[in-house]
């Protein structure tokens, strides 16, 4: 049955008119106006990356990787062993890939190496959210956690990026889904979509909740935005 799932979430993937049905969009707007901003910041001339990209491209000059070819994917590689030279990157992007990955901390540890001095990173992982697997799902985070896997960046932004409705709404929806399947596992994803989005208007409350500064106590997801340290020099002292 898993493989069932896996197939019919390939397809969906791959198809941008049918992808509406591999979940409810749940909004994340903290994160996609930071995302937009860094990426207007910092000039069309910006080499950037992002890892993990699905089937989107964020802007023109964004360079797309992924673990499986599609129409808009540029690289295909492992995000565990960048194909890329150290001190590459103006800003590396990495959405929902973290809690997929059995070492994260080798992939950030990759972004790190691959970004130049001064450069930046943009990732966001789930908190509370029913397992998805992409085809695994290994790990959540809150806050502090996140914070802490990207340590060796200065930190400039962090937080809640899709709130406690959106945590309730999944919980939700996957539970009647699973209630009401009787053990089939693609009656109960189908289950939880429709019943999604039935009551997908109640995730609006989360553009008033989100104004609570600790919304990341149930939220969803989370993110951070950091900067790799800018290298320093200093010249050399005359010796008399």
């Amino acid at each position: 049955m898993s493989n069932q799932i896996q197939k019919l979430k390939g397809f969906l993937r791959k198809s941008k008119s049918m992808s509406i049905f591999m979940g409810c969009p749940y909004p994340a707007f903290r994160w996609n106006r930071a995302v937009k901003r860094k990426i207007y910041e910092l000039g069309a001339e910006a080499k950037i990356l992002d890892l993990g990209s699905g089937t989107d491209r964020r802007a023109p000059n964004v360079i797309t990787l992924e673990i499986e070819a599609n129409s808009n994917v540029d690289i295909v590689g492992d995000g565990h062993q960048l194909p890329f030279h150290d001190n590459v990157f103006d800003a590396i992007i990495n959405e929902a890939v973290l809690e997929h990955v059995l070492e994260p901390k080798q992939i950030v540890d990759e972004i790190y190496r691959v970004l130049k001095p001064g450069g930046y990173v943009c990732a966001a992982v789930p908190f509370l959210q029913g397992f998805h697997a992409s085809p695994h799902d290994y790990q959540r985070y809150t806050v502090p956690g996140f914070n802490h896997l990207f340590s060796a960046f200065i930190k400039i932004e962090s937080g809640a990026c899709a709130g406690p409705t959106a945590s309730l709404h999944w919980i939700f929806r996957e539970y009647v889904g699973l209630m009401l399947s009787f053990g089939n596992l693609l009656a109960a994803k189908i289950i939880s979509l429709i019943i999604g989005w039935l009551t997908f208007p109640i995730i609006l409350i989360d553009y008033i909740l989100m104004i609570n500064k600790h919304s990341h106590i149930l939220a969803s997801a989370v993110y951070f935005v950091g900067q790799k340290e800018k290298k320093t020099t200093t010249e050399p002292t005359d010796q008399k």
